[in-house]
């Protein structure tokens, strides 16, 4: 257990499963406080029982973070519960594989409302709370296909580079006010629930097979491959650092 994080008050969106969850217990045995929303709380629960059983409290919170409304309602739950909010993590997203020629404009909108949208959307619901605090801490998990050729993923390729675009933005505009935002890209991570619903059909044994070789490492990520990176920029290590987006993919996109 470490203090890199202690008593800090963290809202991780999609903490349910997968890399949400490995960054909510990662933050814990650094010692912060944490508010879990999304929108199975069937999952969040699951998360909460191993955060608090590192001795951290785990505030569960349903929302849907394409409703305006749930947003909002995320920060009061938390000011309510813990008096204020030092740290933004947002997680959540969705990442259907569809042909470019097959994607509806139903589908189109679905992903760009969560993975953009959303994560707008809960920085809008926190920032007044930071800026009157002078100080605050927003972290973007993003996806390495923001900066390579996307696998019949191409909607969730746009969002995820619009994620980029608008870490740079918020950083630039709120850095004078005392808060940071950065992000990091994830590598392919196929070890999660999300990755395995779509199963051998849309991502074949021989995909995965090629992909590893393009990658310097040598494997694929894994959940557990990022809440360093994640409380690293939630720290006071990262205190300098602002507008950055780092890969964590095993080397697949240095330049």
């Amino acid at each position: 257990m470490g203090e890199k994080l202690k008593d800090r008050v963290t809202i991780v969106t999609g903490p349910g499963t997968g890399i949400g969850r490995a960054i909510a217990i990662g933050f814990a045995r650094e010692g912060a406080n944490l508010v879990g929303a999304g929108r199975r709380v069937d999952k969040l629960q699951e998360t909460a029982k191993e955060v608090e059983a590192l001795g951290r409290k785990f505030l569960v919170v349903r929302c849907d973070v394409t409703k305006k409304e749930d947003c909002q309602n995320i920060l009061r739950e938390t000011l309510k519960e813990f008096g204020r909010i030092d740290i933004l993590v947002n997680n959540a997203a969705i990442f259907p594989f569809t042909p470019f020629l097959d994607i509806t404009p139903e589908e189109w909108d679905s992903v760009l409302a969560t993975n953009l949208r959303g994560a707008a959307q809960m920085c809008q619901a926190v920032l007044p709370e930071m800026i009157k605090q002078r100080k605050g801490n927003i972290i973007m998990v993003n996806s390495s296909q923001a900066r390579i050729a996307a696998y019949v993923h191409t909607h969730y390729s746009a969002s995820k580079g619009a994620v980029i675009a608008l870490t740079r933005a918020l950083a630039a505009e709120y850095g004078p006010k005392g808060i940071r935002v950065n992000g990091f890209c994830c590598g392919f991570t196929p070890e999660t629930e999300q990755v395995q619903l779509y199963g051998e059909k849309a991502l074949p044994q021989s995909f995965r097979e090629a992909l590893t070789k393009t990658i310097p490492l040598r494997r694929l990520g894994r959940p557990e491959d990022y809440p360093g990176i994640a409380v690293f920029l939630a720290s006071d290590d990262s205190g300098f650092i602002t507008g950055q987006t780092i890969s964590v993919d095993g080397g697949m996109t240095m330049p």
